[in-house]
């Protein structure tokens, strides 16, 4: 038992001597190596927590509502549309949001440029409700219209002076030489009731 005893305490006693020379060897010739090892694991701690708090941030998610307020700045109106949130806007925190609204706001659709569309502010967030403001100053349409001569009839152009509104079959020829002198350059009428006077007063 004995000689059992001493063939295991043996090696252990020298191994035990050899890690605590070791370490008294470092410590004495590398005495900021442990400290700083410690200071390594404490900042990379530290990363890690910012890490996850920054992740635990509110973001949206799919069952995050989406709420259009479009305001009429000429009428001093609003209409309020809720729907699903765009996936385009998913995930995203507020910051990260308020930097897609201003995009959009830079480059917004066709259907909202020809609604007048002027801006776009983030009202509320949060991961339950997104609310975004588009305001709007729609632009007023005159009802007046051109009178124009096309192959040698009379067509009625909008205000715009190339939208197409009606082609007539009342021939230019037909008519005097001060309204053929008017219609070279476009004849204005003023609105619906004018233009069907003229209309019926040249149709046989």
């Amino acid at each position: 038992m004995k000689g059992i005893s001493l063939y295991f305490v043996y090696p252990l006693t020298m191994f035990l001597l050899g890690f605590f020379s070791h370490m008294a060897y470092v410590d004495f010739f590398y005495p900021n190596k442990i400290q700083n090892k410690a200071q390594e694991h404490i900042a990379y701690t530290e990363e890690n927590i910012a890490q996850v708090v920054e992740t635990a941030g509110e973001i949206t998610t799919c069952d995050t509502s989406y709420v259009v307020v479009e305001y009429n700045l000429e009428e001093n109106s609003q209409n309020r549309n809720t729907g699903r949130l765009p996936e385009k806007y998913l995930g995203m925190t507020r910051d990260k949001l308020e930097e897609a609204l201003k995009d959009y706001e830079m480059n917004p659709t066709l259907e909202d440029q020809e609604k007048g569309f002027l801006s776009l502010n983030l009202e509320r967030f949060s991961p339950a409700q997104v609310v975004v403001r588009k305001n709007y100053r729609p632009v007023k349409k005159t009802e007046g219209y051109y009178l124009m001569v096309e192959d040698g009839k009379i067509i009625v152009m909008e205000d715009d002076q190339k939208t197409v509104y009606l082609t007539t079959e009342i021939y230019a020829e037909d008519l005097s030489d001060p309204l053929k002198q008017e219609l070279i350059i476009g004849k204005y009428i003023h609105n619906i009731e004018e233009l069907y006077g003229f209309l019926e007063s040249y149709t046989s």
